[in-house]
Order: C-alpha cells, then structure tokens, then sequence
C-alpha cells in the first residue's frame, strides 16, 4: 500500500493499479494559511489518514510551479476509498512571499493591483478544476471569522463555470465510460464546501490532552467550572451566519445544481478546531511541549510524549463525545458512499446528481480537467478572459473611470488648435490635456491611459499640424507646416530631433513619410531691414536659413538695385572648381589634420615690429599691418616747429596720447614667399572660415565684403556722413572718428634723401583741402625730412539693429555723439587699440532695447605713401569658440586717399552650427572684433 502524494496530472502505475475499479470520494482542501505553515494545510489530513503524507517534516520549504503559482498535491487512501487533493497557491503566505520576490520588478512597473489580479487569476483556474472533480471541498481559514472576500471569488467562479459548462461537456463526452448527467452537468455532483477555522477563542482552546487551557491557568486547587460553553454554540452560530451571507449574496441557492457548490442541510459544516495548533506554528508548539514535558513527574512521561506525538501526527482517536475533525468530515464521508449529496431544498424540489466513480475513470477525468482548466486555458481565451475580468474589480473600475475621462482629456488638448503649431505648444497642450486627466482618471491602469492620452495627441499633432520648426540662423523657428527643403537651418526642427532620436536609439517617436512632404522654403514670419554693402541703400530680408542666403545672397541682390556691384572693390578667395563633380569636405576633428591658424602662425614667424600703443602695451605685427592700438587715418598733418617725435622706443608716443609712432624700415619689405598650400580645387569647406578650419579649403561664396565708394573727399568731418551717402544712421552718429598716426620711415631716414617724387607726388591739394597735404620735419640745412611724417585716418565702426537703425560707437562701450553744433570730441585711438564688441544695445529705444550687430568698418585713407591694411578677425561667442577670418593670405591693402566699407557677416557659421545673436543684451565681452585689425605698410617702389 503506498503512501507517497501525487501531483496530478497523474498517471497511476504499479501497485497504484491495484483495486482501479473501486469507487472513491474527492475530498480538496484550499484556503488561506498563515507563513509559519509553509504553505501546507495537510496536517488536517495527515490527521485523518494516520500517517505524515504531505507534511512529511518540520523543516519542509515546498515550492510551486512558478509558471501556474499553483500547485495540487493528492493521495488516494485506499482503506477509506478517498483521495484527498491538497492546493498550496498564493493565498497561502508563504508561496506569496515567493511569488512577490519573482513579481517584484512587475510590482515597479505595473504596482500592485494589476500583479495581484493575474496572481489570483491563476489561482482561481486551480480552484475552478477542484470544484469539477470533487464531492467535497474544505476551504481552511487560520481564525474563526469567515472571510467575506471569498465571495467575490466564489461568484466570479460560478459565473465561468456555467460559460465553460459547453466546452466542458464536449471534453467529457470524449471519455468512454462516463456517465452522460456527468457530461452534461461538467462535474460529478454538486460539491459540498466545509469551513475549517483553525483557531478558537480562549475559551474554548484545548491543550494536549484535551483540557481546557483556560481551567488550567485559574491554577492548582481551583475548582473547575461548573459549566463551560460548548464549542457546538460557537459553531452552530458560524453556519448560521455563513449561510445567512451565501445566500444573500446568491452564492448558494434552493437548487444546487445551479449553484457553485451546497451547503448540507442536515449535517455540521463547519468545525473550529480547539486543540493547539501544530500546523500553525511547529517550532513553538514543539517547545511548548518540551516544556510540559520536563514540568510534569516522571510517572506522566509515557503519558505526556504519548499525548505530544500523537499531536504533531494529528492523529486523532475520536471518542464518543470527543470533538475531532475526523469525527466531523466522516459523516459526510458515510453519507456520500450510501446515499450521495442532495442538498436541494425549497418547495419546487429536484433530486439532485450524484456519482461516485472508480478511481481509474477519475484520474482521467481528472487529467483532463487539468489540462482544460491549468494548462490549455490560453487556447480558452473568451472564458478565461471572462474570469480575469471579473476578478479584477479594481481594475476595471479604473479601466471603466479612465475610459470615460480620456475623451474629456483629448478634447481639451484639441480644443482651439492653430492649423499647425510647434513642438513646445504641443508639449504644453499635452500637460494640460494630462493635468485634466489627472484631476479625474484614477485607479491602477492610470499610467496605461495617460500613455495612451500621449500617443493620440501625438498621432493628432503630426495628421497634417506639425509645424517645421527648423530653426533660422538668427534663431526663429520655421512656421510653415512641416516639408522638405528650404536650407539647412540651424537646427532644431522636428525632423532633426526625430534624426537625433534615432541616433540616440529612442524609437518612441513617429517618423514622417519624407517622401510624401511638399518641398517649400523656409520661412520664419520675421522680416529685418538690413543696408547693403556700402550702406547707401536699405532694403527688407528674410529671415535667413542658410549661409549664403544670410552672407551672400541678399547683399548680392541689393547691390544691384543700389549700384554698389560697380564699385571697386577687393574680392576674397573663394573655391574655384577644376571638376563638375566637386563636393564638400568632411570634416573631421581638429587634430586630424592642420587648421588654419597653424598656417597663419608659421607664415607670420620672423615678421614682427614693435609698436606702442597709448595704452603702453608693445605687441608685435606682421609685414602685412597686424597694428593692435592703432587705426589707419585719412589725412597727412602739415607740422611747423619742432618734431615731436623721438628716436627712443620709450618716448614714442605723446602725452596726450592722440599718436601712434609706426616704424617702418626695408627689414619690413619681405619679398621672399613662404610655401603656402594650394587651396583644393575638388572639394570646398561646407561652412565659413575661422581659425580651426582645415588649410586649403576655401567656402563657395564670399561672407565678407570690401568696396571703395570713392575718393577721400566724399566725406566731410565738418558735415558728417549724409542720408544720401549711408542711410538710417541716426542723428548725432553719422561721423567718423579722426585719428592721427605719426609714421617714420627708417630706411628714408638712412639714405639722407628728402623724397622729392613723394613730395611732388602728395604735396599739393588735388581737392582743394588742405588737411591733404603732406609737411615732413626740416632738417640744419633747410630740406624737409619726409621718413617722418604725421597721417590723419577717419575711422568708423558701425552697428546695426534688426529693424535698420546705425549708429557708430566711439569707444568699446559708449556710442558716438556729437555737440550741437556737430563737433566730435572724440578720437580713434580707442575704438582701434581695443577688442570691439560686436554686440552692442541700440540707442534707438530705451526700455528693452535691441541687439545692434557690428556690420560695417569705415575707412577714409590719407593722401600719403603708405597703404592703410585690414585683417579682421572675429569671435562671435565666447571661448572656445573659434575665430573667423577672411582667408586672405595677407592683410587687405586700401587704396590711399579713398572711402572704403568693409562689410562684416550676417551670421557667424562653424562646423558644430551657427552662433546665433542674442535676443536681449549681453556682455559686451560675449562677440568681439578682435585687435589689431589696422595697420600700414609702405607703398613699393613701383607703385610711386
């Protein structure tokens, strides 16, 4: 005879085949255990067989199909014709705690009533099967109230069993043998449900040996009780109150067969157990009884460890009057092997279905029944959806309340849309539509329905409402609807951050069809007034997307209109294709090859002169005129009386500070040419120069520009420049600043000659003016000395506003005014010895002024044998960004007694994208025209 448990689903084999055609009872157990029982409700059982089966040892940690978090133990009892199944699942503590330390990361991402609803789904499938193979059904509860929530469950099973009952009879009708009522009806009877409580009241526990514990502790020599209640009172009230709630909630019903389960009417079905619990608590139950044990005399030895044994085993020998779960449960036992279960009751009676089958033909259908309810119900989804439902109140109700509330979300989301709008008003729609979400959506699935709240405002914003969004060089968003080309922009558009996105791996984004896109231009909505390159002519412009829109295009279009493309002028180096299949560079990292600024450096080594500046700092330039302190004049200064000018470096400037003394000797003229690299012919720099870019590469078009608007005399100091000559410059700073430069000529000096071609040449007054004419210092013998002479230059560096307001600044941070009657007190010196910002507040209002950019350098040259020299240089931001040239290889020589404009660029671009202006004030050290862009050389031999 064997008593080892099964598991189903079960095959017997062996001496498990002996006597399969006797007929059994299934008797289940299920219910909720407390942690210390490991999960196990068995020693109720182990009690009635006689034997530990299923609680085999204290130290047991069982564990369950993670896959079902289920598991049905069994054991057939041949001597009684029963076979007990025993359900641990996760309404026992202990598998509970298991199962939450494999659902934890669930528990993060979905909380806990939707983990807890698929974990008791589960364990409602086990509960389905036992209610379909038993006759009798013992839920286990560790204290003596019942547990309302068992109702719930109890309904919802019903609800699916009766859904299931047509499946489950084809299944049924397949098995040879089986009785055609049990087809029909899916399970063998109409099972009965016994309620085990596994505590009492004080009052009524029960030691060891059967004595009342409260007795016990009144102490040695009190007398008993005279009356003690009886636990049949406690237990009659129970049934009473269990049936009074079955039925109100329509649990059970007049006819059992549609009905769950039954409820005997003339029988006991419930028992609270009163003697110490075992189950509940091992090890302390095994040191109380130590205890007891070594208290008592040793004659009460036998009698004690007989008593503890017995109780660990739970086997329980029932007297006539004695109060034992055996007792209990074998009635019902006895009264199904004789005349089965009819527990119909009413007016309208029906004699109920009972079948009591051999235990081979029930292994088979319950093999069956575990497969159709366990480990098939996938292939079940209408049914076994139905369960999940009605089990998962909670969530429901959420599913239900957010249901509701979503439509009210999107509406306000969709409520007064624009046609198209951007990404932020998107985003802040979005947050409204989810703050209205949240003030009424609740419940667990409160995550899942703002998700889904965020994809259809997302999937509405891009059906048609996208908004391009690529962003211009000065910074403003496209605001046509999204499309295809138009420049590159400056970024920032939603196709760049779906581009963005996808390098970054993030896929939570819609990409456009792009090929379905229309192709349109850029445009922003933003319109400024810009001058054109000599800044006689004002005209309005587009917001910019592109380089040579910004820098090119736009001042090539208002040169035409104003004349100013027939102006002289110097062009700079652009790239000039040997190949139709030329294409741009790419660019890599600036230590892959050698920048610019690494050439310009060596072609500049060796070529330096002193100069002092009024600020007293000595800096070295180049033989090109790299002069930081100084500024090119326009004038040559007649000199009566001593010289002012001293042949020691220390006094080379005045006290007043208004003159620049320049050396100049034939160490300077350097006729020997540095190896410079040819600038590639095949591929050309996508962006504009600066000091980082790759050497040899020129861009395609020029950014800066360089015009001569005539000669010296079109400007009057007197009268300032005119509306007809620079338009929109404002009243008081429509001058330049004079500056005077003190040159000596070394090498005249060393020859002894006075330069009579030169004082042929630029001593007398073309036009009339005097301050053109040129007076070097008298020597003893009454020649002039021409290598030293004083040169007027008039300056101006000019700024411009987005809405075309000009003006000139006489200094780094004070713009230019002149008195009443229009005198300038100021002068060059400062404006040419130090870094300009290139950003500066326009004086044109007052509160929240605009960002005037610098744009264009004024230079009157004098009539003098030198050549005044540009070599701008300009740091749009602060470091590290790079600083942009013209990419000439030299400074940019001007013509002598002429008007020349230097026109600076619209936006500064560099690899990593453009640097855009700033819309409010800033530093004035934030953009800056850096030092030493003046300076003067000598005018060559052949150009005397």
């Amino acid at each position: 005879m064997s008593s080892k448990s099964f598991r189903l689903p079960y095959a017997p084999a062996g001496k498990d085949l002996i006597l399969p055609d006797r007929k059994v009872i299934v008797i289940s157990f299920f219910g909720k255990t407390p942690y210390s029982s490991s999960g196990c409700k068995a020693d109720i059982i182990d009690g009635l067989i006689g034997r530990q089966v299923f609680h085999s040892s204290v130290l047991d940690d069982p564990k369950v199909d993670s896959s079902l978090w289920c598991d049905i133990e069994g054991y057939h009892d041949r001597n009684q014709r029963v076979i007990f199944l025993h359900l641990r699942g996760v309404f026992d503590i202990h598998t509970l705690v298991k199962a939450c330390d494999e659902f934890s990361k669930d528990l993060e991402d979905k909380g806990l009533l939707p983990v807890w609803s698929d974990v008791k789904y589960r364990y409602a499938k086990a509960l389905l099967f036992l209610f379909a193979v038993s006759h009798v059904l013992v839920l286990y509860h560790p204290v003596h109230i019942f547990d309302t929530s068992y109702l719930h469950l109890f309904r919802a099973l019903d609800a699916v069993r009766q859904k299931a009952q047509p499946s489950l009879g084809e299944l049924l009708r397949t098995i040879p043998g089986l009785a055609k009522e049990w087809a029909n009806n899916g399970r063998p009877c109409s099972p009965r449900v016994l309620f085990f409580f596994d505590s009492c009241p004080a009052t009524f526990r029960e030691d060891a040996r059967g004595n009342r514990m409260a007795t016990a502790r009144a102490g040695v020599g009190t007398k008993p009780q005279a009356k003690t209640p009886s636990i049949k009172k406690l237990e009659h009230a129970l049934e009473d109150q269990i049936y009074h709630i079955l039925r109100k909630s329509r649990v059970i019903t007049n006819s059992s067969c549609n009905s769950l389960f039954a409820i005997p009417a003339n029988l006991e079905f419930v028992f609270v157990r009163t003697r110490a619990d075992a189950s509940s608590d091992v090890m302390s139950y095994m040191m109380k009884s130590l205890i007891e044990f070594c208290n008592n005399p040793v004659g009460d030895v036998n009698g004690v460890l007989k008593d503890s044994m017995n109780s660990l085993s739970l086997n329980e020998t029932p007297g006539v009057n004695s109060h034992s779960f055996k007792t209990f449960l074998q009635k019902h036992i006895d009264q199904a092997f004789t005349k089965g279960f009819d527990d119909n009751v009413g007016k309208h009676y029906t004699p109920g279905y009972f079948e009591t089958p051999t235990s081979s033909l029930w292994y088979e259908v319950a093999n069956k029944l575990y497969n159709f309810f366990l480990l098939d119900a996938q292939e079940k989804p209408k049914i076994m959806s139905t369960l999940h439902s009605l089990l998962d109140t909670d969530v429901r109700f959420s599913e239900g309340r957010c249901g509701k509330v979503l439509p009210l979300a999107t509406a306000t989301y969709q409520e007064n849309l624009p046609t198209h709008y951007t990404r932020d008003y998107h985003e802040t729609r979005l947050a409204h539509a989810l703050s209205v979400f949240a003030e009424h959506a609740r419940g667990p699935v409160f995550e899942q329905f703002a998700i889904q709240l965020e994809k259809d405002c997302d999937r509405h914003w891009k059906a048609g409402r996208q908004m391009c969004e690529v962003l211009s060089l000065t910074g403003n968003p496209c605001t046509n609807p999204i499309h295809r080309g138009g420049g590159e922009g400056a970024g920032g558009g939603e196709l760049q951050n779906e581009a963005r996105a996808a390098e970054e791996g993030d896929t939570t984004l819609e990409k456009p069809d792009r090929t379905q896109l229309p192709i349109t231009e850029h445009s922003s909505g933003v319109r400024y007034v810009s001058a054109c390159n000599c800044g006689r002519k004002q005209g309005p412009r587009e917001d910019p997307f592109s380089v040579r829109a910004a820098n090119y295009e736009f001042y090539r279009l208002l040169a035409e209109e104003c004349g100013c493309n027939k102006l002289e002028s110097i062009h700079f180096p652009v790239f000039q294709p040997s190949t139709q299949d030329y294409r741009a560079a790419q660019l890599f990292s600036n230590g892959a090859g050698t920048s610019r600024k690494d050439s310009m450096v060596r072609s500049l080594e060796g070529k330096e002169l002193a100069v002092s500046t009024p600020q007293g700092n000595t800096q070295g330039f180049s033989l090109a005129g790299f002069v930081s302190g100084q500024s090119a004049g326009s004038d040559i200064i007649q000199e009566d009386g001593p010289s002012r000018l001293s042949p020691h470096p220390a006094r080379e400037h005045t006290p007043d500070g208004h003159e620049v003394i320049i050396q100049v000797s034939d160490a300077d003229i350097d006729n020997d040419k540095s190896l410079v690299r040819q600038p590639s012919t095949t591929e050309y720099l996508p962006g504009m120069l600066h000091t980082e870019s790759p050497a040899g590469l020129l861009p395609q078009f020029p950014s800066w520009s360089l015009v001569c608007l005539g000669p010296s005399s079109l400007y009057s100091h007197n009268l300032g420049l005119q509306d007809q000559q620079q338009a929109g410059l404002l009243g008081g700073s429509a001058y330049l600043l004079p500056w005077d430069v003190t040159v000596r000529l070394e090498h005249q000096r060393d020859r002894g000659n006075s330069w009579p071609t030169v004082g042929d040449s630029y001593g007398r007054s073309k036009g009339g003016m005097n301050q053109h004419q040129l007076r070097g210092r008298k020597t003893k013998g009454g020649n002039k000395d021409l290598s030293e002479f004083v040169v007027k230059i008039f300056v101006g560096v000019e700024y411009e506003c987005p809405r075309g307001h000009r003006f000139m600044c006489s200094a780094p941070d004070k713009v230019l005014k002149t008195t009443g009657s229009g005198l300038v007190k100021d002068n060059g010196n400062k404006v040419t010895g130090s870094d300009m910002p290139l950003y500066f507040p326009c004086p044109c209002r007052s509160a929240k002024p605009l960002v005037a950019q610098m744009m264009r350098i004024h230079v009157v040259t004098p009539k003098a044998p030198i050549h005044v020299t540009l070599n701008p240089r300009v740091q749009p931001a602060p470091a590290p960004c790079p600083v942009f040239v013209t990419g000439c290889e030299q400074p940019l020589r001007l013509s002598q007694s002429a008007y020349w404009v230097l026109r600076l660029p619209y936006v500064y671009v560099g690899e990593h994208g453009p640097y855009i202006s700033p819309k409010e004030p800033v530093p004035l050290s934030y953009g800056r025209l850096l030092a030493g862009v003046y300076g003067i050389t000598e005018v060559a031999p052949d150009e005397k």
